[in-house]
């Protein structure tokens, strides 16, 4: 089974590789100077002229002509949301050059009567492994990011999973991913750690990641329960930290039918960050996000 779905895998493993994969980020690469993460950018809704997409708010808005900015609360306050991770949190696939779910986020949240306006600061990175954002959290690179921040969110895992795929192409086993796992876990559980030092406050999101390789064979592979057991490890993760929420979005990307892939078939296009936005939403209600945040983060009016 292992070499078969290999063998069909081949090619667009090392396509997607080309494209995830940054070489200026390998291990020992890093470097302390900020001018290194050159296409990280801050990001505001008064700075980027961009192409929102159509949600069911903005339905709803042009339906009866509402004006959210009317709902505002009398104390509704500005935030800012820090993203950090991998090509995900970048928006890598993105069609509309719209910075992925982040930015979705961010127009989402801007709609919310307790949310005067949100400042979003995209740190995301193609190819960024765990080991990676450890080293460069450890050496302080983001303190003043953090400390700003009434809001993150992470994308890790699926660097840490390919890592494993390239170095084992042909003669990989699951024992190789179990034996990462433990590793994975507390690097994870490390960078949490590195972001409480300097923001005890700020809920964070942890977003988990999704299986491409069933999309190439059309049917289940021998990655469903390895991405299973690294997302139930960041959920684990999550509800130890107690400010944390995990956003599942396993089941987002099982088949391609509603076109969910960019042209890479790796990498999520316009539709399918949106659907990862909704799903963070959703999530942020589910997990409390309002008492997480004492209120500053609220849904209701």
């Amino acid at each position: 089974m292992w070499r078969l779905f290999i063998a069909s895998f081949a090619v667009i493993v090392l396509s997607a590789c080309s494209i995830t994969v940054d070489p200026k980020l390998e291990e020992g690469q890093q470097s302390d100077n900020p001018s290194t993460e050159s296409n990280e950018q801050s990001v505001s809704e008064a700075e980027l002229e961009q192409p929102k997409t159509t949600s069911f708010l903005d339905i709803i808005s042009d339906v009866f002509q509402l004006n959210w900015s009317d709902r505002k609360e009398e104390n509704a306050q500005h935030i800012l949301y820090l993203g950090l991770g991998d090509s995900l949190t970048r928006g890598v696939g993105d069609e509309t050059l719209d910075y992925g779910y982040t930015i979705r986020l961010q127009q989402e949240l801007e709609k919310w009567p307790m949310i005067e306006s949100v400042e979003l600061d995209n740190r995301g990175k193609n190819g960024r492994r765990s080991d990676q954002l450890l080293a460069l959290l450890q050496r302080g690179h983001y303190d003043e990011e953090l400390a700003q921040a009434n809001l993150i969110s992470i994308s890790l895992g699926g660097n840490d999973i390919m890592k494993i795929v390239k170095k084992n192409f042909f003669s990989m086993k699951k024992s190789m991913f179990d034996k990462e796992l433990p590793r994975f876990s507390e690097r994870y559980e490390k960078i949490i750690a590195e972001i409480r030092k300097v923001n005890t406050e700020a809920p964070i999101l942890l977003v988990g990641f999704y299986n491409p390789f069933s999309i190439v064979v059309d049917e289940v592979t021998p990655f469903e329960p390895i991405i299973s057991e690294w997302n139930m490890t960041i959920e684990q993760l999550a509800a130890k930290d107690g400010k944390a929420c995990f956003v599942s979005v396993e089941d987002l990307f099982v088949t391609n039918e509603d076109m969910v892939y960019h042209v890479d078939f790796f990498h999520p296009n316009s539709i399918g960050y949106d659907r990862m936005a909704k799903r963070i939403i959703e999530t942020m209600q589910t997990c409390d996000i309002e008492q997480m945040s004492d209120g500053l983060i609220g849904f209701e009016e």
